[in-house]
């Protein structure tokens, strides 16, 4: 009799215990993920540096002509940033010029010189500038030449071109015309760096 309780005190139990230890794993075999190691990728990034080349500018090309035009409709409309599409890039200035500070040169001294120049042509143009029709330019192809490392403190060569004609018409329909004194080149384009005189 006593045998007999105990088998049926002990069967209970041990179910009880198989069910917890089932629901144990169960629980434990839900919660077990496999995870993979992310792919990590590395970019890379190569800044080329400017290098000059002595391709000779021709006289015009899309390029050249977007900026001739940038020149005028900022001499125009007293918009200096326009006009400045036309400049010696300061990268470039650097690029050509001996000696250090050339990036202070080109902000302090070269630009603000240019500027001044613009202003100049403004007021000798005052009656005539409002609504203005640019006439394109003449780039003067028998004054180019090249520049010799060391000829005008540059550490590059580059080709040089005096007396381009910028041409426009007035509000009327009047013709006029000035002169950029001086275009230079950089990797085989024009740019301007003197309009009246030198800096």
């Amino acid at each position: 009799m006593v045998t007999r309780l105990l088998l049926l005190v002990a069967l209970p139990l041990g179910a009880l215990a198989y069910g917890i230890s089932h629901q144990i794993k169960q629980a434990g075999a839900a919660v077990t993920t496999t995870s993979k190691p992310k792919a990590t990728t590395t970019t890379t990034s190569t800044t080329v540096p400017l290098v000059q080349n002595m391709v000779k500018p021709p006289l015009h090309d899309p390029a050249l002509d977007r900026r001739m035009a940038s020149f005028f409709t900022g001499l125009r409309d007293y918009n200096n940033a326009e006009a400045d599409k036309a400049y010696l890039p300061m990268p470039y200035y650097v690029v050509l010029k001996q000696g250090g500070g050339n990036e202070a040169d080109w902000n302090n001294r070269l630009i603000t010189h240019y500027h001044q120049q613009l202003a100049e042509l403004r007021a000798r143009f005052r009656s005539v500038l409002p609504g203005a029709v640019y006439n394109g330019y003449s780039v003067k192809s028998a004054t180019a030449r090249t520049v010799r490392v060391g000829a005008e403190q540059n550490k590059a060569p580059y080709w040089q071109v005096y007396m381009t004609t910028m041409a426009f018409k007035d509000k009327n329909g009047q013709p006029h015309s000035f002169v950029i004194n001086t275009m230079i080149s950089f990797r085989g384009a024009w740019y301007v760096v003197h309009v009246i005189g030198y800096g």
